[in-house]
């Protein structure tokens, strides 16, 4: 494998390319002293790649050697406005991650939380730890292309997070709340975290849809989008992706989602006045996809390798057959949603699910993928998960402890910068588009690169010298 640039600067040069997002307003006026916003943008990008226990502002400022206060005025205060660098990500996506195989993913992100005063902060579903808890969520969208030889050589791009507010957060109606003591105190919450006024709530997949819209229209070049079931399973989300037209590959639960053969003969209402939709006939029985299996012969079903896991090939028993929705069980009646079902028996790959468990996606606007194809676009979705761990275990997504709307989007959208930045050094590290180093391999290196340049350009070190000082250092002050 090829090793990182030795350029101590090199994450300044790339940082370079998004000082406009970070100086200018969108109107493309500036603000006082907005040179030292950008001096304070790159001292928090370096510093979420130090080494360190965490990521915290206190430790950023103690690893950088510069004033608390000030580094925390940077991300809780700043004039610049998050939204302006996802833009930037989405109109720099290398060409390296987009094609027509890559996939657009969704997904929440929970952030744990002990006390309730931090903006966003509810009781609800936690990825973090599976379960209802205490949490922030964010809504993610990434791009990411499967790796052509193996599983571990998948490449992501972040293109935009948002937090997801509950409705006592955006105190739209008196009927979500329990007393007017308590809408008091979400009022007076919403106050002090500085949620903008213009913010309303939103659900998950419509903060999903959002994001997708603006990556398409960015031209970011993808085949579909992906979701798991948190999203695929809102009928509103596939109706308005449909609408745009976008395809997807979407999970769907094995025992609530209903459909017909494709091919099945409709009632239309047209033609009987007591009904306002399309139906199917009552001699049809609408299935489950539990059901479609169950009826399947050990023949039906196709051995898939999607891709070469790091102990073994990634394979499971697939199968797939064109439907059409059913909204209602009761009344027959269906939607205007065909394509295809896609059913697959899991492997052991998630230490979550059990072996042999089936799963389901609804997959739209993909009538001409093979088998093949409709597989790795479902299972891509990992990849998503892989940059939850990157983002959280190594850059410190979760542990801004600040407690303001501007603050917790501040920090994520550095955290995306600097992601983006390892990213595009993982494509030095490998070749043919194979063999590249993890994530944390590449963190690794240019922190390395980066303390041998400074001795050697700040204490006069020979190369020999500063390698062996540098890898001290570097063992004592941190995990490696």
């Amino acid at each position: 494998m090829t090793r990182v640039r030795p350029k101590q600067a090199e994450g300044l040069h790339f940082l370079s390319d998004y000082q406009t997002a970070f100086t200018t307003r969108a109107d493309g006026s500036s603000w006082p002293k907005h040179e030292r916003t950008w001096l304070n943008v790159g001292r928090y990008f370096r510093g979420l790649l130090r080494p360190g226990s965490s990521n915290t502002v206190t430790d950023i400022a103690e690893k950088m050697h510069i004033d608390q206060e000030r580094l925390e005025r940077f991300v809780r205060e700043s004039p610049w406005a998050h939204e302006n660098v996802e833009s930037e990500l989405r109109e720099r996506v290398p060409e390296a991650i987009q094609s027509p195989e890559a996939a657009l993913i969704v997904d929440g992100m929970g952030i744990p939380k002990s006390g309730d005063e931090s903006v966003g902060v509810a009781r609800q579903w936690c990825g973090a730890t599976g379960k209802l808890d205490n949490c922030q969520v964010t809504v993610n969208c990434t791009l990411a292309r499967p790796g052509e030889r193996q599983n571990a050589d998948q490449l992501t791009w972040p293109l935009g997070m948002r937090l997801f507010l509950s409705k006592k957060w955006t105190g739209d109606d008196d009927a979500d709340y329990d007393s007017p003591q308590e809408r008091e105190r979400y009022a007076q919450r919403r106050k002090d975290t500085d949620v903008p006024a213009d913010v309303e709530h939103q659900s998950k997949p419509d903060i999903a849809l959002n994001l997708i819209e603006q990556a398409v229209a960015a031209g970011v070049d993808h085949g579909c989008v992906v979701a798991d079931r948190h999203f695929g399973e809102a009928r509103s989300f596939r109706r308005k992706l449909r609408a745009i037209p976008e395809p997807y590959v979407v999970e769907v639960s094995p025992t609530e989602f209903r459909s017909v053969p494709e091919d099945t003969d409709l009632i239309q209402p047209e033609d009987h006045p007591n009904r306002k939709h399309a139906a199917h006939p009552d001699d049809v029985s609408s299935e489950l996809p539990e059901e479609v299996a169950e009826a399947l012969g050990d023949d039906a079903w196709t051995e898939v390798t999607w891709n070469e896991g790091t102990k073994e090939p990634l394979s499971g028993e697939f199968y797939r057959t064109r439907i059409r929705e059913v909204k209602r069980r009761d009344t027959g009646w269906v939607t205007d949603e065909t394509g295809w079902l896609l059913l697959g028996k899991t492997d052991d790959e998630d230490e979550n699910e059990e072996d042999g468990e089936l799963k389901a996606w609804m997959c739209w606007g993909v009538d001409e993928a093979s088998l093949e194809e409709l597989v790795s676009w479902a299972k891509v979705r990992w990849c998503v998960e892989q940059f939850h761990r990157d983002i959280k275990q190594n850059l410190g997504a979760d542990e801004y402890q600040g407690r303001t709307w501007k603050g917790v989007h501040h920090h994520l959208a550095v955290v995306m910068l600097a992601h983006a930045f390892v990213v595009q050094r993982r494509f030095e590290t490998g070749e043919n588009r194979s063999d590249f180093s993890s994530f944390e391999e590449v963190i690794n290196q240019i922190v390395r690169e980066s303390a041998i340049q400074g001795l050697i350009d700040d204490k006069g070190c020979d190369r020999e010298r500063a390698e062996e000082l540098a890898e001290y250092m570097l063992q004592s002050y941190s995990p490696w």
